[in-house]
C-alpha cells in the first residue's frame, strides 16, 4: 500500500502529515454520540448481524452505535479535489458510507455475496432524493462488479474525487466527479458525474469544499490506514522544447548521436509529428519543466519503441523498447522550481502506430500531460475482448500473478517468467475456471496449487487474442492472491517455500484434469509418491470448496496438507480461521485436527495428510 502525502486544508494554515493517525479523534468533529472510539482492532460475530467487538489500543476507528449513540462522524479540515484511501471492515448485515464533502455517498454495506449489486450495495453511489410530495430516489449508480469481501475482513476502498467548479458569481459550472473508485483491487467507476449531493448530506448547498462524512447511525463498521493526498495544487507545466530529428532505423543511442540532425526546432509540446513521417527516426527533445512545489513526482511515459528519460541529469527510464500501449511510471524526487528534462526517442518498427505522452503528477495536483493531443492519436484504441463465464468455464492460458511473499532472491528474478518491475510470476501452465456466480480461481498445474481467486468478471483475454498476442489473460475483478506453493510436504519442510518457475517443482507429475458432470475440473497429480485427485467447486457465490482424495499414501506418514500461510492466523470460531491478518477466512470440516505453526514472521495452517481432506476458502 503506498504512502502518500497528506495535505490538510484548513481555514488559513496547510499543514502536511503522511498518515491520519488513529490515535484518538482529533481530526473529528466532536460529537454528542460516543459510539465512535479507537482501538487496536475489530473482531465480527459471523453468525449474528450487526454485531462487533474492538480490541483496547489504538491505530483502528471502530463505529458500535446503540440506541442512544447513533451520530455520523465529520472531518474538522474540508477538502476539494482529493485522493483518499482507506482500510474498513464490515460486521454481518452491516450499513455504513463514506461522504466526499459530506454530500456524496459511496456505499459501505455487507453485500458478500450479492449477485446483483444495487446502488446501495457496498461500493454503490447513493440515489440522490426529491419529495414530490412522497420521496422519490433517482441517479443512483450501481458498482460494476460486487468485490465486496466477507464480513470481518479487512477491505480497501481507493477514491479519486473533483470538486464542483463555481464561478465568480457562485454559479455551479462543472458537476462534482468520481474519477475513480476501487474496491479490493477491482475499479467500481471511472470519470462519473454527481448531479448533485446524495441522500443524507450534510447539506443540498454544494460547494468548493467541504468535511469527510462517516454514516454511524445505521451499523457497526471500522477503518484503519487512512491516507489523503490534496489535490488542489498548481500543476507542473513545461516547454517549449527543442528538438533534434535523425531519420534511420536505430536500435541504439549510440548508432545516432552526434549525427548532424535532418530537421530542428521548437515545438510547445512533446509529439512525434515533429519528424514529418511516422516511422524510421530519432528524436532528441530537450526543455525545462516548471515544478510547483518539491516532493515526490510520478512520471508516465507511453510510446512506440524505444524511449530514454531524463529529468536534471538523472535517467529516469532507460533506453528500452516498448509497445505502443505499454507504460512505464517512477516516482522522483524533485526540488521546486526547474527542472531540465531530456527525453529521446527512436522508432524502427513500421508495424506500430506512433506514440509518445509524458504525465507528470505532483505530490498535490493532477497529472498534467507534456505533450500533445494529437501525438497520442494515431494508435486507436482495441476493443477489449472478454471471455464471459455463463456456465462453468474451463480456459488454458499464460496468467501473471502477483504473489504475497514472493521473494527478492536472485535464483528467481533472473528467470525468464519473473518480472521484478511487476513483481509477478507468469504461471505457463495455468487453468482459469469460471464459474456464474462471478467467482473464479487459477490453478498451478506446475505444483498443484491455487494461485488466485477473484470476483466480478471472469477473464480479460485482450492479451492472448488482439493481434498477435503473448498467450496470457488476466482477471477481471477484485483479486486474491494467493501463494501458489505445493500444498502437500513434509512435516519438516512446513516452511519451506518453493513457487515453480519455468518446470513443475520436484517430486510432482501432473496428470491433468476431468470434467464433472457440472462442467467443473477434478485435478489429478502425483506428489511424493502418493496419488492426489483435487477437486474444486464454487458455492453460492460466496466459498471455494476444495476436497482432496489421497492415496498410496506411506506408512511412515510424516507429511501434511498445508492449508494457508500468512504473518498471522487466528480461529475465529471452532473450524474457522482468519488468515494473514483478516485476508480471507478457512473454514475447515467438522472433525479435522488443524494446527498452526510459526517460524519468524511465517504461520502455517495445516492438517495432517489423510485419504480425504477438506476445506473451505471464504473471503
Amino acid at each position: 500500500m503506498p504512502v502518500f502525502l497528506l495535505l490538510i486544508l484548513g481555514v488559513a494554515t496547510v499543514r502536511a502529515q503522511e498518515t491520519l493517525p488513529l490515535n484518538d479523534l482529533g481530526f473529528w468533529k466532536a460529537g454528542e454520540g460516543k459510539n465512535w472510539r479507537v482501538a487496536s482492532d475489530a473482531t465480527v460475530d459471523l453468525n449474528r448481524h450487526d454485531r462487533m467487538n474492538e480490541a483496547a489500543g489504538t491505530g483502528v476507528l471502530v463505529n458500535i452505535p446503540d440506541d442512544k449513540n447513533r451520530s455520523n462522524l465529520l472531518s474538522v479540515n474540508e477538502y476539494g479535489d482529493v485522493d483518499v484511501s482507506f482500510d474498513f471492515m464490515m460486521a454481518v448485515h452491516s450499513n455504513s458510507g463514506f461522504y466526499l464533502q459530506g454530500r456524496y455517498e459511496v456505499q459501505l454495506m455487507d453485500s458478500w455475496g450479492v449477485q446483483k449489486p444495487t446502488f446501495a450495495d457496498c461500493g454503490g453511489i447513493f440515489a440522490r432524493r426529491r419529495w414530490n410530495p412522497q420521496e422519490q430516489l433517482f441517479d443512483g449508480v450501481p458498482p460494476r462488479v460486487n468485490a465486496c469481501l466477507a464480513p470481518g475482513l479487512w477491505q480497501h476502498m481507493e477514491i479519486s474525487f473533483q470538486a464542483p467548479r463555481f464561478d465568480a458569481s457562485g454559479k455551479k459550472t462543472e458537476n462534482a466527479k468520481l474519477l475513480k473508485v476501487v474496491l479490493n483491487g477491482a475499479v467500481l467507476h471511472e470519470n462519473l458525474e454527481l448531479t448533485g449531493p446524495t441522500g443524507g448530506p450534510i447539506s443540498e448547498q454544494e460547494a468548493a469544499t467541504g468535511p469527510f462524512m462517516i454514516q454511524g447511525d445505521h451499523g457497526p463498521v471500522a477503518f484503519r490506514n487512512f491516507q489523503i493526498k490534496s489535490k488542489q495544487g498548481a500543476q507542473v507545466t513545461g516547454g517549449p522544447f527543442s528538438y533534434q530529428v535523425i531519420y534511420g532505423a536505430f536500435r541504439n543511442v549510440s548508432e545516432f548521436a552526434g549525427k548532424k540532425a535532418d530537421l530542428e526546432g521548437k515545438t510547445p509540446q512533446l509529439t512525434w509529428e515533429v519528424a514529418k513521417k511516422e516511422d524510421e527516426y530519432a528524436i532528441i527533445f530537450k526543455g525545462n519543466i516548471a515544478v510547483p512545489e518539491a516532493g515526490k513526482y510520478r512520471i508516465t511515459l507511453q510510446n512506440s519503441g524505444r524511449a530514454l528519460l531524463s529529468i536534471n541529469g538523472n535517467e529516469v527510464f532507460p533506453f528500452k523498447w516498448t509497445f505502443t500501449t505499454d507504460q512505464r511510471s517512477a516516482e522522483v524526487d524533485l526540488p521546486a522550481g526547474t527542472a531540465a528534462l531530456e527525453l529521446t526517442v527512436a522508432k524502427m518498427d513500421g508495424w506500430m502506430s506512433p506514440y509518445i505522452g509524458l504525465w507528470v503528477e505532483g505530490p498535490g495536483s493532477r497529472p498534467a500531460s507534456l505533450h500533445s493531443f494529437s501525438s497520442t492519436l494515431a494508435q486507436t484504441p482495441s476493443d477489449p475482448i472478454g471471455l464471459k463465464a455463463d456456465k462453468p468455464v474451463v480456459f488454458r492460458s499464460f496468467m501473471d500473478v502477483t504473489l504475497p511473499r514472493f521473494p527478492n532472491a536472485t535464483e528467481y528474478q533472473n528467470k525468464p517468467n519473473f518480472f521484478p518491475e511487476t513483481g509477478k510470476k507468469r504461471i505457463v501452465h495455468a487453468v482459469q475456471v469460471g464459474d456464474p456466480t462471478h467467482l473464479h480461481y487459477t490453478f498451478d498445474l506446475d505444483n498443484g496449487a491455487v494461485a488466485q481467486v477473484w470476483k466480478g468478471g471472469f477473464l480479460n483475454t485482450s492479451p492472448m487474442w488482439d493481434n498477435r498476442g503473448d498467450g496470457s489473460s488476466q482477471p477481471q475483478g477484485a483479486v486474491l492472491a494467493l501463494d501458489d506453493v505445493s500444498m502437500i510436504v513434509s512435516k519438516a519442510n512446513m516452511f519451506e517455500w518453493k513457487p515453480s518457475i519455468t518446470e513443475p517443482i520436484e517430486q510432482y507429475r501432473p496428470h491433468g484434469y476431468d470434467l464433472d458432470d457440472k462442467g467443473t475440473p477434478v485435478f489429478r497429480y502425483q506428489r511424493l509418491g502418493m496419488e492426489v485427485e483435487d477437486h474444486l467447486e464454487v458455492a453460492d457465490g460466496k466459498t471455494l470448496s476444495r476436497n482432496l482424495k489421497i492415496a498410496n499414501i506411506p506408512s511412515d506418514n510424516d507429511f501434511i496438507c498445508r492449508i494457508a500461510f500468512g504473518s498471522k492466523i487466528d480461529r475465529v470460531e471452532n473450524n474457522t480461521w482468519a488468515i494473514d491478518g483478516k485476508r480471507y477466512y478457512i473454514q475447515l470440516e467438522e472433525g479435522a485436527q488443524p494446527q498452526v505453526a510459526r517460524s519468524g514472521d511465517l504461520s502455517v495452517l495445516y492438517v495432517p495428510v489423510s485419504s480425504g481432506v477438506s476445506y473451505r476458502l471464504m473471503w
